[in-house]
């Protein structure tokens, strides 16, 4: 596990070896709402979230937007 920390070093996710995150989704959005910069505790490199924020494939959302799954 690492930790995800924002830029005053405060704790706010956890994430496997491999970039899963599996806790802190909601403060990981607020921060990046916020224009935090987040920084993995451990190395000190900056977290790309990107991956944590990938969209649905375009097609479902777009069932979603239309009134849902038929």
């Amino acid at each position: 596990m690492r930790n995800i920390v924002n830029e005053n070093g405060e704790i706010i996710a956890k994430a496997t070896r491999d970039g899963t995150l599996v806790g802190g989704h909601h403060r990981i959005a607020v921060a990046a709402s916020l224009g935090q910069k987040l920084l993995w505790q451990d190395s000190g490199e900056p977290v790309s979230l990107d991956a944590f924020f990938r969209h649905p494939h375009p097609s479902s959302s777009q069932r979603h937007i239309a009134g849902g799954a038929r």
